[in-house]
């Protein structure tokens, strides 16, 4: 997020009529003991892990016959509607939108098409933003209004096409995380214990570039083998991982993006995975994070890790998900086993992962091997 939307909060321009407590736009952003309005910036530290607010309907005077223990049943079970980190970047979006309409002059909740449309262009024209992160805002906003009981601005044909204009100005070949596949974990592997210099310019200590190296490629080769997302990463026990005879594992994934329900998935971690795990578990129980790192370090960890093994930029915590797309697409395996692999219920972004190894093993390319090189 750019500084300038980092900016505090501006109070909402008053709505015809002015409700108690969180006003007559019927949304509050709650988290631990902090509670505020929609209408208040939430507290935060300046990074999007310290966000810790939930978006949920704020009841202000419930049905009638509904006690306080009923309406708060309601909202804790709306609490687990999406997953956490989605509720953590739908509330950055809403509060950059809250204060762009601020500055405007003009209402969030109900917003009109036309706003909502304009807002959207304007983040993409003036300030650069992709295509992606203006389909974040648009969900942020339309999550708002539905939890709030209002008509959804972003269903209209107005924003839709915003949106769809925006996705063909940029471009379809927008620029994608490094895959880091299984050549450039060998690279990772082969330097990641070696000392790295700290604050100040002193190299670290041996055991403790060793003990850094260690957790650097397990967290790699289990996101790799299990394709997982940095949430899920991030959200992994030791309990979720079981040994087998063979000396590989399996890992239960609970929750993930595409499955809010909790369904779980399990995956398959291969021997050497297994070995690199059990150098950083030590006398973890099963209640343990697995790696006790949030997204942001995760995505930091990783981009270091392949910068210090000379695969240069581009890196991050996608990176893993996308190298194993790639190498599995290059194997030969086909789109609906990929998609069963990564959890994609559209194959649309596996596909777009992997085009340039699915170009090398299509018809094109198998007439050529077949038939030898042209002349």
């Amino acid at each position: 997020m750019p500084p300038s939307e980092a900016s505090p909060s501006v109070k909402e321009p008053p709505t015809k009529a002015q409700g108690p407590a969180c006003g007559p736009q019927g949304i509050a952003f709650r988290g631990g003991s902090h509670e505020a309005a929609a209408g208040d910036q939430p507290a935060t530290s300046g990074t999007a892990d310290a966000v810790s607010e939930e978006l949920l309907v704020e009841h202000t005077h419930g049905p009638g016959g509904l006690t306080e223990a009923d309406l708060d049943n309601l909202d804790a079970i709306l609490t687990h509607e999406i997953s956490h980190n989605t509720l953590k970047n739908y509330l950055i979006q809403w509060n950059i939108f809250r204060r762009w309409a601020a500055a405007k002059g003009v209402t969030t909740l109900p917003a009109e098409t036309a706003q909502v449309a304009a807002y959207l262009a304007e983040r993409m024209e003036r300030r650069g933003h992709r295509p992606a992160t203006l389909r974040v805002a648009a969900a942020a906003i339309a999550y708002a209004h539905r939890v709030a009981g209002r008509e959804d601005p972003c269903a209209s044909d107005e924003v839709k096409r915003t949106l769809k204009g925006a996705t063909r100005k940029a471009g379809t070949a927008q620029k994608q995380a490094e895959g880091l596949t299984a050549e450039a974990l060998e690279f990772i592997v082969s330097s990641a214990r070696r000392p790295r210099p700290g604050r100040g310019g002193r190299l670290e200590r041996i055991e403790t570039a060793e003990a850094r190296g260690n957790v650097d490629i397990a967290l790699i080769r289990v996101m790799r083998d299990a394709m997982l997302r940095i949430s899920e990463a991030a959200a992994l026990t030791w309990a979720d991982i079981r040994a087998a005879a063979d000396g590989s594992g399996r890992l239960l994934i609970r929750r993930s993006k595409t499955d809010p329900e909790g369904r779980g998935a399990v995956a398959y971690l291969a021997a050497p995975t297994m070995a690199a795990l059990a150098l950083v578990r030590g006398s973890r129980t099963d209640a343990d994070s697995v790696f006790d790192l949030g997204p942001n370090q995760i995505a930091r960890r990783i981009k270091i890790a392949a910068q210090a093994a000379g695969l240069g930029d581009g890196f991050s915590g996608h990176s893993p998900r996308v190298g194993m797309a790639r190498d599995l697409v290059r194997a030969g395996i086909e789109l609906p086993a990929l998609m069963n692999a990564g959890r994609w219920r559209s194959p649309a972004m596996p596909a777009h992962y992997a085009r340039n190894e699915a170009a090398s093993n299509g018809a094109v390319a198998r007439f050529y091997n077949a038939n030898g090189s042209p002349r």
